[in-house]
């Protein structure tokens, strides 16, 4: 302990940093020096207040950066020859004494709130810099989502163009073939069925006009009737009128293509009556 000035090391005491000889040495004085007391009761309420800033623990280096702190701060010590009494209006010794004994506290409790506010300062940057990842990282899977489903509507497009490409192409083949033949029959709701067909292609197209349009739930199926017995051929469009239907299946032993009113999806035989058939001359 500083001989010189016995308050001195109060702020090292309250932060545990004396020597054993030496915070006993200060324990002595400081039981009854009354502006020791004063002042370790100070510094004591101003770390707890600066503690209860964060739960979070402080850094291993923040101890000796404050001793650090302390050594290099510039210390005034009381002078050993007595000095002339204050002039009128001047403090006294004892004040001027208590004031540069206060000088390292205040120091103490300076370093230790700039120790606070950059590990405070530290753990915002930390916190907006991890809710800047987290949205960085959900914006890309919103990103990446949209990117898988244009990517699936792309192939799904390239695949009704695929389609529609072949089934463009073999309906010319049936409509240019050499053997095409073309019939024609009203149906019992007066519209008109068109069935354009080719033995050696073993393919047919129908084309419809007239049909009215269908309650949600129903569509139109054709069939090929091969001795009788109704064999699917495939489903018309959502507007038939606007487009030939390349019928499925081959033409085997089929006679006729009738028509007939079923179930979203169609069915395996026709379950109401068809609406008419189009015969099927060689």
């Amino acid at each position: 302990m500083n001989a010189d000035d016995p308050h001195e090391p109060s702020g090292a005491y309250v932060l545990h940093a004396l020597p054993e000889e030496e915070r006993r040495a200060f324990e002595e004085h400081l039981a009854g020096c009354r502006q020791c007391q004063e002042e370790v009761a100070e510094l004591r309420a101003t770390t707890a207040l600066l503690g209860q800033t964060t739960s979070e623990s402080p850094p291993g280096a923040l101890r000796d950066r404050v001793l650090s702190q302390l050594a290099t701060t510039p210390q005034e010590t009381r002078p050993r020859a007595e000095a002339p009494g204050p002039r009128a209006g001047e403090p006294g010794p004892d004040t001027r004494a208590r004031v540069r004994r206060r000088g390292p506290a205040r120091a103490l409790r300076m370093a230790l709130a700039a120790s606070v506010a950059v590990a405070l300062v530290c753990l915002g940057l930390a916190g907006w810099q991890w809710q800047e990842a987290s949205d960085a990282k959900d914006h890309a899977s919103q990103v990446e989502a949209r990117a898988d489903r244009a990517e699936e509507h792309v192939r799904q497009v390239e695949a009704d163009a695929s389609r529609a490409e072949s089934q463009q192409e073999n309906v010319t083949k049936v409509l240019t073939a050499p053997d095409v033949r073309l019939q024609t029959q009203t149906l019992s709701d007066g519209a008109t069925a068109s069935v354009t067909f080719s033995r050696s292609e073993d393919s047919a197209t129908l084309a419809v006009s007239g049909l009215p349009e269908l309650p949600e739930g129903r569509t139109y199926a054709a069939w090929f009737m091969e001795d009788g017995t109704p064999v699917p051929a495939g489903l018309l469009t959502n507007n038939p009128e606007r487009r030939v239907t390349l019928l499925k299946g081959t033409l085997d032993n089929a006679s006729a293509v009738a028509l007939s009113v079923e179930p979203a999806g169609g069915s395996p035989q026709p379950t109401t009556t068809p609406l008419g058939a189009v015969p099927l001359y060689a």
